[in-house]
């Protein structure tokens, strides 16, 4: 389960889009936009984690955070303040009140990324929680919180029956691994739908609420699935270009590519002879000309799409949810993995337009006319990309 992070801020717009990128990376986050409305929101759930702004009306930041820890059920928890409040004198209170950090508006949104991970991380070690690889501490962990302290001949036993099992378990693994770096692809996962030619509503949900626009589009081709593992590995093996993995999954062939950035995909299609759709492609290939806010229709189906709802916790291979095609049979445009266009996010050119949801994002970000976001340089394990031509 993902680390729950509570935002509280009474800028309506800040809270939107630290929550955006937050959910981005796979955490749940809750909001509140008062000190009075964040403790409403504690007496029901304790997140991991709050990120808190100072200058709130009524009950501020500081206020907040001496509330949170003069309770015993709260004062474990994380508390970072996120301000405009920049002059010595406020840090030298927020550092003598204990908070673990203190970031200054305006910030860059991977920054409070890195701020939230290393202060999650840094949680975890501080309740010796170990580590899945740490063999030994692991048991140890398991046995005192089972039965008791773990005696040294039993510790001695164990090693003993691991050193003998590892090389057993090496030599058994040689031939998949060898036959790992040759992938047999899914004979399907090249295809293309066609798009016709015509207009279609580009937008929000409703034609004629604000936002919506008209665009008509000439006739094009956009490949049926994400593009997979399966088929970057050709285009690395026959290109030499920069694999974004250490050792090829095998297991993974047929799950769609991710960790690439956006001139990655654009290689990739260029050497497929294709190119990156545009947003104004995509998002027609995704909803069709009768404006549905999923590639099915209007309304949510979990069993539809690879979104956060769907509890898998990571990739599905392209095409699992056939069901949840669009009207052109395009398939995977809800959920899955983010998928980058050729269009930027603006006029300053600083992100690239990502579409689509993803496996660890909520389904609101799953409907066909909703963008984020992205500096074209990112990678992301919930970011991938398919071709159009």
């Amino acid at each position: 389960m993902s680390e729950i992070i509570l935002v509280v801020d009474d800028n309506p717009e800040l809270v939107d889009g630290v929550k955006l990128t937050l959910e981005m990376e796979g955490y749940q986050v809750l909001t509140a936009g008062s000190g009075q409305a964040a403790l409403q929101v504690l007496d029901r759930i304790t997140p991991d984690l709050i990120l808190a702004d100072i200058m709130m009306p009524n009950l501020d930041g500081y206020e907040l955070y001496i509330r949170v820890h003069d309770n015993p059920y709260w004062v474990h928890i994380p508390f970072i303040f996120l301000t405009a409040k920049t002059s010595k004198e406020d840090i030298r209170r927020g550092k003598e009140l204990g908070a673990e950090d203190y970031i200054t508006k305006p910030f860059d949104p991977q920054d409070v990324v890195a701020t939230v991970r290393g202060k999650l991380k840094r949680m975890a070690e501080l309740t010796d929680q170990p580590m899945p690889k740490d063999i030994r501490k692991n048991l140890q962990y398991l046995w005192q919180g089972r039965i008791g302290p773990l005696p040294i001949p039993i510790v001695a036993l164990i090693l003993v029956v691991i050193l003998i099992a590892v090389p057993l378990v090496i030599v058994f693994n040689l031939r998949p691994a060898a036959i790992a770096e040759t992938p047999s692809l899914r004979p399907d996962v090249g295809e293309m739908v066609e798009v016709p030619a015509g207009a279609f509503i580009m937008g929000a949900a409703v034609p004629g609420t604000s936002g919506t626009h008209e665009v008509d589009l000439a006739a094009f081709e956009i490949d049926k699935y994400e593009v997979t593992m399966g088929q970057y590995k050709v285009f690395v093996d026959e290109t030499g270009y920069d694999a974004p993995w250490g050792s090829y999954p095998t297991e993974l062939t047929d799950h769609p590519v991710t960790l690439v950035a956006w001139e990655d995909a654009r290689a990739y299609c260029e050497w497929a002879g294709k190119r990156l759709p545009t947003e104004a492609e995509w998002e027609k290939a995704a909803r069709g000309t009768e404006g549905g806010l999923y590639p099915w229709g209007d309304t949510w189906q979990i069993a539809l799409a690879n979104t956060s709802e769907a509890e898998v916790g990571s990739t599905r291979p392209v095409g699992y949810y056939a069901e949840g095609r669009s009207p052109y049979g395009a398939l995977d445009m809800a959920g899955n993995v983010y998928e980058w266009v050729e269009d930027w996010s603006d006029a300053t050119q600083t992100t690239k337009i990502i579409r689509g949801g993803a496996w660890n994002a909520k389904s609101d970000w799953a409907q066909t006319f909703k963008r984020n976001g992205v500096r074209p340089n990112e990678t992301r394990d919930n970011l991938g990309f398919r071709c159009a031509r």
